[in-house]
């Protein structure tokens, strides 16, 4: 099973709609939102999403109450936790988690509970398995966050072979 990885769209619609368009162009199963996705006004971008979308809050977002009723007025196909969600997909124990605490991330890496913990906030990626866990953090859907970290990127898992890859988005 294919499942596709963002974080931190920060109210980028159009890179938000590119990578829903490749999400369904690579029939992802499922979309994982690691948070930071900002404004709830972005939501119609989400509108032809073909799979369901789970997700978690981040550190940037403020009107949650708002982002409940976008994603109804929108009809979209989504299911929120506050900051952390866990689910077995394809016998793959899956946390999801922002990111904001390093450290949290660090604990959900090692503990070796799951298989692999989807989390973003860095803007920056990683692919990296520690022992039987995959950490992954499918970078940003901003054109630029600073000097060193450039490019739209996500990401997909797959879920039979447990290896990830990441992709650049273009608008």
């Amino acid at each position: 099973m294919k499942i596709g990885v963002l974080s931190d769209t920060h109210d980028q619609g159009e890179f938000i709609r590119a990578a829903v368009n490749y999400f369904n162009s690579q029939n992802v199963a499922w979309v994982f939102h690691c948070g930071d996705w900002v404004s709830p006004f972005i939501f119609h971008f989400f509108k032809d999403l073909q799979a369901p979308l789970r997700g978690v809050f981040g550190n940037n977002d403020g009107d949650k109450f708002r982002h409940l009723a976008f994603k109804d007025r929108w009809g979209i196909d989504l299911d929120y936790e506050d900051r952390f969600l866990e689910m077995e997909l394809d016998n793959r124990r899956i946390a999801v988690f922002h990111g904001d605490y390093s450290d949290i991330v660090e604990a959900l890496v090692t503990c070796g509970k799951y298989d692999v913990v989807f989390h973003g906030h860095t803007h920056q990626k990683v692919n990296q398995h520690y022992e039987k866990t995959l950490s992954l953090n499918p970078g940003s859907l901003m054109k630029e966050t600073s000097d060193t970290v450039k490019g739209a990127s996500i990401a997909i898992y797959d879920t039979s072979t447990h290896l990830a890859t990441h992709h650049m988005i273009e608008i």
